[in-house]
């Protein structure tokens, strides 16, 4: 075991040098570009007027709240994770709204979308991302989803196919390759009182992050956290999936279209398969201060890596 750990590692620091379907590491094109790899400042992390406040409602009466702007025919949709907002995503917004349509939605219960008590099925929520898609009339697109936005675009791919889809970026999740990743979720969730709820929540909003963002933005994500507060049961459903982890793996190599997958060292085995098995997949892995919310921690690196790999689709 200790030797295929050793081979897996080198055979990653290996795959960062030369492989040509892996994106180089961003520390050259800082250097090309001469841009520092300081945490963005406060003004990245509030929308720029192009970026809007829309709501739609869904076939089952749900109204889901969304941001979208920019321009461009081609759609960057954002798929945001457990109990996260659309405004998550705001240093992404702002920054791809020059080249392209971008969109963050709240899923229900969280961000300002309605709250919604019924049976959270994995079904409605890959739903609701299609009748969004079809609202916003987008037609040629890349889907982005983090942590359980990774689960559910993946969902949405193998219930609808993927027409019109351009590419995926799957950010820090498992994909259902290699050795499944311990979970640091607490057995005794179920039984959570508000109060434990909240000081759960607390402790998971601050466990996202290594960098220091604005306090207004960390706000507005706890706020989306603790929608479900009163009814703890209900946040923690959103998680069960009725699949298991070969399901969001074969939907993975079902679809050929590029996919990025961006990811902290946890899942360094599951991106080394990927990237063997997938023709057009690729992988970044983000180390040295970086959280699971690695599109914050490292925003300007992130969104110089996900513009390098959109470019390459053109």
């Amino acid at each position: 075991m200790v030797e295929r750990i050793a081979a897996i590692v080198q055979n990653s620091i290996m795959m960062l040098v030369y492989k040509k379907h892996i994106i180089f590491t961003s520390f050259m094109l800082f250097l090309l570009l001469g841009i520092n790899s300081a945490p963005l400042q406060a003004q990245s992390f509030n929308l720029t007027p192009d970026i809007q406040q829309k709501s739609f409602i869904t076939s089952d009466r749900i109204k889901l709240q969304y941001l979208v702007g920019g321009q461009g025919t081609k759609t960057l949709f954002f798929i945001p994770g457990w109990m996260m907002p659309a405004e998550v995503f705001n240093a992404q917004l702002n920054y791809f709204a020059k080249d392209y349509r971008v969109i963050s939605f709240s899923p229900r219960s969280q961000g300002k979308s309605d709250i919604y008590l019924g049976a959270n099925l994995a079904e409605l929520r890959a739903r609701d991302i299609k009748e969004l898609l079809a609202s916003t009339q987008t037609t040629e697109f890349t889907l982005i989803g983090w942590s359980l936005g990774v689960m559910e675009a993946l969902d949405y791919v193998n219930r609808y196919g993927d027409r019109g889809l351009q590419s995926l970026v799957l950010i820090d999740n498992s994909i259902g390759e290699g050795t499944p990743p311990k979970t640091s979720v607490s057995s005794n969730r179920a039984k959570m009182t508000t109060a434990s709820f909240k000081k759960y929540v607390k402790g998971f909003v601050s466990a996202i992050f290594k960098s220091n963002p604005p306090s207004e933005f960390i706000q507005t994500i706890e706020n989306s956290a603790l929608r479900l507060a009163s009814s703890p049961e209900d946040a923690f459903a959103i998680l069960r999936k009725p699949y298991s982890r070969e399901y969001y793996r074969d939907t993975i190599y079902k679809t050929q279209v590029p996919i990025w997958y961006a990811i902290t060292p946890r899942y360094s085995e599951q991106a080394l398969l990927f990237s063997e098995k997938h023709p057009f997949g690729e992988f970044k892995i983000y180390e040295d201060n970086t959280g699971h919310g690695l599109f914050v921690d490292k925003a300007i690196e992130f969104n110089l890596d996900l513009e390098n790999f959109l470019r390459k689709l053109n």
